[in-house]
């Protein structure tokens, strides 16, 4: 009789779900893949990704380079596979002919609508389990569900989901680090004195972060440079983010200042996002291949940034403080203890993506855009926090500054903090408080592999009541 064979098939969207959730539980996967060889033949692990409005586009790119993954499922792959029933060839032999017979699996939701793992695990016949940081929904569809915290297991609890099918896995997010993150030599490689702050410039994956909020944030440095001279700023790329869309962000800026004779949006006004003109240099032999710069900003006043590409997570722990917006990134910068201004600019709500229907109606002509803008407004409205610590201890741990905003509102927020050295320990304290500990990916491998032994990875149907 041939052997069975087993599947994983995760499904994340965004560049947080990615990297932040999907790469640390494959490599925990991965080395626990023994616990089933006695029951399957081996485990193939496919990541689908769904449409999103928060994604950038490279996320098949980026999936596909993680150690493990055999094969990634592309937006418009899945978007054929639901309307048309058309299978992808990566996973055809999991869902059709006599290879069905012979594969057992488990879907294991990371991200985006919990409807997307659904109609995969009921179309390949496989049993669905999900993780999520806040509620679930169709959650009487989901065999076992991951919560992060006690907070989620409460809410779910509330929502009747019963004891013995959620687990307490903790924050996967911060095992995406796993093991990196080591300040030590990072100044030295920067050629910077120990005494010299350093401020990391995180402005984000999407294009529309590289177009608007990175020369935002480098206008920001222009004006922190004026009062604080000893200071350096360093930008580490999203693997997401390519040297090329950084190079023609910077072009795009200075076209536009150029158009408006001198001025983007300027001149101490509120309207749109102010911009500092940059031109971009790459390094090429100037600096040891060891070192974490690959290029460097200098913008219009002669304030350079390092640009990075390497050693992300190594340069953030070596920062004093960072400049970001909201998303994963607050996570990473929580778990490493680094004091972080979260900026979150309303200049141009047009180019917020939201989900659901209001980013389609949106793009309608002549009512889209005040459609647009009202539901941004009314969204954030309900966020009380934006910083992912914050959210956690449900308090203020590190400054969010949000609104129709200038560069001088961020770097005056800036400045407090970097002159205020027990402030920013008090601050680094309590960020590493609140994100806790790794370990929350061997758990969901753990949860997710004894799933699919005692399912057989099969799926059946639960005998709860609806939802």
């Amino acid at each position: 009789m041939k052997k069975s064979r087993a599947a994983v098939v995760i499904v994340a969207n965004s560049p947080g779900e990615v990297v932040g959730w999907a790469l640390p539980l494959v490599r925990s996967l991965r080395a626990s893949e023994e616990k089933i060889i006695r029951e399957f033949g081996g485990l193939v692990i496919v990541i689908v990704l769904p449409p999103c409005p928060f994604a950038t586009g490279n996320e098949a790119k980026v999936a596909g380079l993680i150690p493990g993954v055999d094969a990634v499922v592309t937006p418009s792959e899945y978007m054929r596979f639901v309307t048309l029933g058309t299978i992808p060839e990566k996973a055809r032999n999991l869902a059709s002919g006599k290879e069905r017979e012979t594969w057992r699996g488990v879907v294991v939701h990371l991200g985006g609508d919990h409807l997307h793992s659904l109609i995969i695990a009921r179309r390949f016949g496989f049993p669905a389990v999900a993780y999520s940081d806040r509620t679930v929904k169709f959650q009487r569809k989901f065999i076992r569900i991951l919560a992060e915290d006690a907070r989620v297991a409460r809410k779910l609890r509330q929502k009747g989901v019963p004891d013995e099918k959620i687990d307490i896995v903790g924050n996967l997010m911060i095992d995406g680090i796993c093991g990196e993150g080591n300040p030590e030599g990072v100044k030295d490689a920067l050629g910077v004195a120990e005494n010299t702050l350093v401020v990391c410039l995180l402005p984000g994956s999407r294009k529309q972060q590289i177009l608007y909020a990175m020369p935002f944030f480098l206008r920001v440095a222009e004006i922190i440079r004026k009062f604080r001279e000893n200071t350096e700023f360093i930008m580490p790329l999203s693997p997401f983010v390519s040297m090329d869309m950084v190079r023609q962000a910077l072009v795009t800026t200075g076209n536009q200042i150029d158009k408006h004779k001198g001025g983007l949006r300027s001149g101490g006004t509120k309207e749109g996002l102010e911009a500092a003109p940059a031109t971009l240099r790459r390094l090429q032999d100037e600096r040891h291949e060891a070192s974490p710069v690959s290029a460097v900003i200098e913008t219009a006043e002669g304030v350079e940034v390092f640009v990075s590409t390497n050693s992300r997570y190594s340069v953030m722990a070596a920062s004093d403080l960072a400049l970001c917006m909201p998303g994963s990134v607050t996570a990473e910068l929580g778990y490493l203890g680094v004091p972080t201004v979260v900026t979150v600019p309303l200049n141009l709500p047009d180019e917020i993506p939201l989900t659901g229907a209001f980013e389609f109606l949106g793009r309608l002509p002549v009512i889209g855009r005040p459609i647009k803008r009202m539901a941004v407004r009314k969204a954030l409205g309900r966020i009380e926090f934006t910083a992912i610590p914050n959210k956690r201890q449900r308090r203020f741990i590190t400054p969010e500054i949000r609104g129709v905003l200038t560069a001088e509102d961020v770097a005056i927020k800036a400045l407090e903090l970097l002159q205020d050295a027990k402030a920013r320990d008090r601050i680094s304290v309590e960020l590493k408080e609140a994100m806790g500990r790794q370990g929350a990916a061997d758990r969901v491998a753990s949860a997710v592999l004894d799933t699919l032994i005692a399912t057989g990875g099969r799926y059946f149907e639960p005998t709860e009541k609806s939802d």
